[in-house]
This record gives structure tokens, C-alpha cells and sequence, in this order.
């Protein structure tokens, strides 16, 4: 079975298992399900959303309830205080040319974190009503039609029909983020279920002048789905449908689809999202995730596999908590990885009663197994004041993975990460957003290193396109902006230039100068840099000071550099903590 039992995903449905009531769906088919909303509530939440390219999508609207906000150009969203259930949220989000994309889940008391990945909606065929059609995909994955469409209104439709269709894989990469809203389903019985997919296909039908289109009334479409080579060995000859229902965020079971050859054949009536899936009893499952000092870790990456099954990946949120469905009477093997994908603990958990809600005592992940990191700093507007209506995002700058970060909301400005990694040092990307302004600090890049990295005092300011930032033991956050002069020089003898890179700036609060006799470049120096400000010259050698160059971009194109660690001058001991994110000029 792959990609399926999400455990741990802030992204997926908690189901509970503690109520009787029954709530009316208000669908198409108007069923009932036993799931447990709970009453209303106000939460928060934030997010990214993204294209299937990986490319943040700006301007997509996102709703949850009454409340729509947009993302911002890092694909970013926040939305506070919205009205949702105890026990069910949905998220939904929309922009012209991509295909709807939704999530839902069991919202938490804190910030809670949802990841969608939308779909361009791209025309497979065109094809003609009154003539029976096939469109196919590559895979094998195709509709036949019978010729028969319907407009909204209900009446007949003639002319072009514009065909676009998306066949999503159980072993795709970001099925949870891909596939709207979550496993959670509710079946002919009204029984709340968790799923297994087999494979899910979206169609959308559009006519000439770009109308939403419909089979028509007492027609259907043969829909063959092609399944997937790691599940052709366990396929069952038949197999439910399952329609997504937009409306309510649930898949709903509707008609089944049997097996012939590597595909799944079915008849259907009308067309968005249908999903091949088998269905089961479930329970929950809660875990929290800390170091060694009680401090909650976000970002940690847990799988859980049943007995010779794969699995899918799933992260903490940012107070350590995940919770999600698994399979109930089974013995699960639950594995936690760090930031470089290496098995850190390996946990036999369950078997777990049907319909309970289990909670695992807290898993301590101690320094041994991987490094901890805390990364914090405060968010500044234009004016120098604290954003109070933002987000604060880091990203693994070297994964592979579209999804590979984790952010936070600001309190006041200030945000605090408690992350794995797999040294200690982690090279990150840090962006922060300011939604009441609609601004953001752009990419920093910049390295981690263990236990604390302070980034300070950060300008979310888009014409503040250039910053420095410097704080000396706990005495106010120095901050610089434009002018900013920044670049280096291949003075001989090469590849040892005598001066190799210099930073310089000056404001109300003092000068900023960085020197370095280390070669342009990416690189981690431990020597051969001086910093001279209000305070006087600071000498890297002879201290315990490291300077970090972790983008060196072209003239025109960003440097980023940190500076961290302890010097000594005639007052005593002191701690320094430098970020810079400013332009090359030469």
C-alpha cells in the first residue's frame, strides 16, 4: 500500500472516535456520517501553496468559511480567528487556470500549517458532442464519452468540448498535497472511513466560450484508471468509487470499478475528482516530538508502516504535535528521519483498538541521535515596528523536496524554530511576510549552527531590498539599510587576493564594516575578517568567531552572510550575531 496511512500529517483528517452524533453532509447524495465535527470554534492558520512545478503561486485566493484571503508572492497565507468545527477545518483555494485545490484537517488551538499544491488545468483533447469520444493520458489512464454534455443550467450543450484530465498516483511524491481535501470518506453505510487509494483522476469539461461543462442527465462516462506498478500484485478485483464532494471537503462512495488488466474500468455521472479506493476502520493516533530539554520539535519527518507495506512521509507542526489515522488492529512500525533522511529512531507500536483515540507518551529525540537547532529573530515593518500580521518560513535550501520547510506565525514580531539537523550546521532559507503591508524580506540564505542561531532583527520591507543586522550580547538589534556597499576583488596573487570582500553601511545608529582577506566565495572563516563599528575593530583572529558566506551571487544578484560567535575586547567577554542580506555592487 502506498501513500496512504498519513500518519502524522498536520495536512490529514483526524477522525474521532468518541462521539455517536450523526451531521448531515448536504451533498448530492444527502448521506449522513457518523464523523464527529464538534462545535464551532475560531483557529488559525498559514501556508504555502505552490505550483505542481514548485513555484509559488501568488494571488490564489484561499478560503476558509466566510473568511478569503490571497497569497502573497512567495505563496504565502494567513488567515486568524477563523470559524471552523472543533474537529474539521476546510481549507480551499482557487485561482484562474489551475485546478481547484483543497485540505482538510482537525484544526489545533495554535498556528495550523497546510500545504497545497495546485494543478494547471491544461486541455488533454477537444473533442465533439453528439460523437462518441476517448481521451486517453500516456499511462494508459482514459475517458470514454458518450457524446451527451449538459451546461450549469442543465440544458443541452453542442459544440467543442475542452477535455482536461490529471491522473495522480498512490506513489506520487506529493500526493498529500496534490489531492484534495484528505482520506477522510463517508460511505453508503454513513460510516466515517479512512481510504487506501488506488489511483485518483480530476476531469474537467469545459465548452467553446470556456463554460463549465456536465455529462448529461442519465448519461455516464467510462472511466478506466490505470494502477500503479507498486500495487498491481495487491489490487483487489473490484474496488469502491469514490466521488470528492467539494461542498463538504469528504470523498463520499459512489458506484465500484473493476479490475481488468492494470486498470481499474468504471461508469460514471458526472465529473471533478474520483478516487479507486479500498476502505477501513480506523482509530487515532497523537504523538509529540521533543529534544532532550522538553523543547518541542517541528519539522521532524515520521513514516508508519504496516507489516510489508510502504509508507508516506508526514512532519510535526510547530509545537511538536501530529496526529492523523492509522489502521486499527495492526501492528505499525513508526520511523523518525533527520533533516538528511537518516533513520534516527525506529519505534513497534499498536495494535490499536477500532474507533480509539490513542496518545503515545512524548518521544524525546536526545543530542546524540541528531543536533537541535533553535533558530529565532523578530520581524521589523518599513517603520522599524514589530509585524503583528505575518509569517515566518525556513526551507532545507538543498531538498529535493517542494514542501521541505516549516513556518510559523509571528507573536509580536518575534518567531521561534526548534528543528533537526543532520550536522551541526544546516544550510536554510529563510523568508518572512508581512500581510497587513503585503511585504516580505525575499530569500535569505544563511546556515544554522547548533544550539542557537539568531537571525535578529529583520526588515519585511520590499524596498528595503538590502539589510544588516548586528546585536551585541542582549543590547538592542542594530539594523542598516540602503546604502549598502558590497562586493570583492580578484586583486593578485590569485587565488589569495589580499582583500577579497568588503561590506560597508552607515546609519543613525553608526557605521557597519566588514572586511575579509578570505577568496570570494561560498565559504565557512574562521580567520582573516575584522568588523569595525561604533564599538571599535573586532579581529577574527584570536576570537572565536565565524563568518558564514552561504550566497555569493554575480554583480546585481545577492550576498548572504552571517557572522556568530564570541569575542573578547577591554569591557570583557561578548557575543555577536551579524545577518546580512545585501546586493553586490562589484
Amino acid at each position: 500500500m502506498t501513500k496512504f496511512y498519513s500518519l502524522l500529517m498536520i495536512i490529514l483528517i483526524l477522525v474521532s472516535c468518541k462521539s455517536d452524533s450523526f451531521i448531515d453532509l448536504e451533498n448530492q447524495q444527502n448521506q449522513e456520517t457518523n464523523f464527529n465535527f464538534g462545535n464551532s470554534a475560531q483557529r488559525n492558520f498559514h501556508g504555502l501553496v505552490l505550483a505542481t512545478n514548485g513555484t509559488p503561486i501568488s494571488g490564489a485566493a484561499v478560503s476558509i468559511g466566510s473568511t478569503t484571503v490571497q497569497t502573497n508572492a512567495k505563496g504565502l497565507f494567513v488567515i486568524k480567528n477563523a470559524d471552523v468545527k472543533e474537529n474539521f477545518a476546510y481549507v480551499k483555494t482557487t485561482k484562474a487556470g489551475f485546478v481547484n485545490g483543497s485540505r482538510t484537517i482537525v484544526p489545533t488551538n495554535g498556528s495550523n500549517r497546510i500545504n497545497i499544491m495546485m494543478i494547471p488545468a491544461t486541455t488533454t483533447s477537444t473533442i465533439a458532442s453528439g460523437t462518441t469520444a476517448t481521451v486517453s493520458l500516456p499511462n494508459g489512464t482514459k475517458v470514454k464519452f458518450d457524446g451527451s454534455f449538459k451546461d450549469a443550467n442543465g440544458n443541452a450543450y453542442t459544440g467543442n468540448v475542452n477535455v482536461a484530465m490529471f491522473h495522480l498516483k498512490p506513489s506520487d511524491q506529493y500526493l498529500n498535497e496534490l489531492m484534495p481535501g484528505s482520506l477522510l470518506a463517508n460511505n453508503t453505510a454513513g460510516n466515517a472511513r479512512v481510504l487506501e487509494t488506488f489511483g485518483m483522476l480530476h476531469v474537467q469539461l469545459t465548452g467553446a466560450a470556456g463554460q463549465n461543462l456536465q455529462i448529461a442527465n442519465n448519461h455516464t462516462a467510462e472511466m478506466t484508471v490505470a494502477i500503479d506498478a507498486t500495487q498491481a500484485s495487491t489490487a483487489p478485483a473490484t474496488i469502491p468509487l469514490w466521488s470528492f464532494n467539494e461542498t463538504t471537503g469528504i470523498w463520499q462512495e459512489e458506484g465500484s470499478a473493476t479490475k481488468v488488466g492494470n486498470a481499474y474500468v468504471g461508469n460514471v455521472s458526472h465529473f471533478s475528482w474520483w478516487n479507486c479506493d479500498a476502505q477501513f476502520p480506523q482509530c487515532i493516533l497523537n504523538v509529540h516530538i521533543q529534544n532532550s530539554t522538553a523543547q518541542p520539535l517541528s519539522n521532524v519527518n515520521v513514516k508508519i508502516f504496516r507489516q510489508n507495506q510502504s509508507s508516506s512521509s508526514a512532519t510535526t507542526d510547530g509545537n511538536g504535535n501530529a496526529s492523523g489515522i492509522v489502521p486499527a488492529g495492526e501492528s505499525l512500525t513508526m520511523k523518525i528521519y533527520d533533516a538528511c533522511n537518516n533513520v534516527i529512531m525506529t519505534n513497534n507500536i499498536g495494535p490499536f483498538a477500532n474507533n480509539s483515540n490513542n496518545t503515545l507518551p512524548a518521544i524525546t529525540i536526545s543530542q546524540s541521535l541528531s543536533n537541535t537547532i533553535t533558530i529565532t529573530g523578530t520581524l521589523k515593518d518599513c517603520s522599524g515596528n514589530n509585524v503583528t500580521n505575518g509569517v515566518a518560513n525556513l526551507s532545507y535550501t538543498a531538498s529535493t523536496n517542494y514542501f521541505s520547510n516549516f513556518s510559523t506565525q509571528v507573536t509580536n514580531g518575534s518567531f521561534s524554530f526548534n528543528v533537526l539537523s543532520c550536522s551541526s550546521s544546516q544550510q536554510l532559507t529563510f523568508v518572512g511576510a508581512d500581510f497587513t503591508n503585503l511585504q516580505t524580506t525575499g530569500d535569505i540564505n544563511f546556515t544554522a549552527t547548533s544550539p542557537t542561531t539568531n537571525l535578529g532583527n529583520l526588515t519585511v520591507c520590499t524596498a528595503a531590498t538590502e539589510f544588516i543586522t548586528s546585536q551585541t550580547d542582549t543590547q538592542p538589534v542594530k539594523y542598516f539599510l540602503a546604502p549598502i556597499n558590497a562586493g570583492g576583488s580578484s586583486q593578485t596573487p590569485v587565488p589569495n587576493p589580499t582583500f577579497a570582500f568588503s561590506v560597508s553601511s552607515q546609519s543613525a545608529t553608526g557605521g557597519f564594516y566588514l572586511n575579509s582577506q578570505n577568496p570570494i566565495g561560498v565559504g565557512t572563516f574562521t580567520s582573516n575578517f575584522t568588523l569595525e563599528s561604533s564599538g571599535g575593530v573586532i579581529n577574527a583572529n584570536g576570537n572565536n568567531l565565524t563568518l558564514q558566506v552561504s550566497n555569493y551571487g554575480a554583480v546585481g544578484q545577492y550576498i548572504d552572510f552571517t557572522i556568530n560567535g564570541t569575542y573578547t575586547n577591554s569591557t570583557g567577554s561578548h557575543t555577536l550575531s551579524v545577518t546580512g542580506h545585501v546586493i553586490r555592487d562589484n
